[in-house]
C-alpha cells in the first residue's frame, strides 16, 4: 500500500543504491546479482561491485580500466579513501596478528605491587 502522499519505498534498483557508501554518488547499480556498477562519467559498466567503481574512479590500475572522465578532484578524493582504507586494514591486521601472538604465549602471572604491577614468575621455585 502506498504511503499518503507519494509511493511506497522501492526496492534496491538503479536509483536507490543499496548502501551509503560514498561511489555510489558516482555509479549506477546495472545488476545488483552480477555485481554489475555503471560509471556516471564515462558509463562504462563494471563487474565487481562498488570496490571496482573506487579503483575506476581513483585511476588504480589492474583489475579495472581507469576513467578518463572523471573530475580531478573525485579522482583524488578515491585515491585518498582508498589510501586510508589500505592503512586501516593493515592497522587491523597487526592488531589480529599481534592478539594471536599474545593469545599463543604462555600465561604470564602477575602481582599488584605499591610500585605498579610488576611480572613475577610465580610458578618458579626461589633458590637460596
Amino acid at each position: 500500500m502506498a504511503a499518503e502522499g507519494g509511493a511506497a519505498p522501492a526496492p534496491h534498483s538503479s536509483s536507490n543504491p543499496p548502501s551509503t557508501d560514498p561511489a555510489w554518488a558516482h555509479g549506477i547499480v546495472v545488476d545488483m546479482a552480477r555485481r554489475k556498477v555503471q560509471c556516471k562519467y564515462c558509463d562504462r559498466v563494471l563487474s565487481g561491485g562498488i570496490f571496482r567503481l573506487k579503483q575506476h574512479l581513483a585511476g588504480i590500475k589492474g583489475e579495472v580500466a581507469p576513467c578518463s572522465r572523471v573530475p580531478a578532484e573525485v579522482r583524488m578524493q578515491f585515491c585518498q579513501y582508498m589510501k586510508e582504507k589500505e592503512t586501516s586494514k593493515a592497522n587491523t591486521s597487526r592488531r589480529r596478528q599481534q592478539i594471536r601472538e599474545d593469545l599463543s604465549a604462555p600465561p604470564r602471572r602477575s602481582v599488584d605491587l605499591p610500585r605498579g604491577r610488576q611480572f613475577f614468575d610465580l610458578d618458579q621455585d626461589e633458590e637460596g
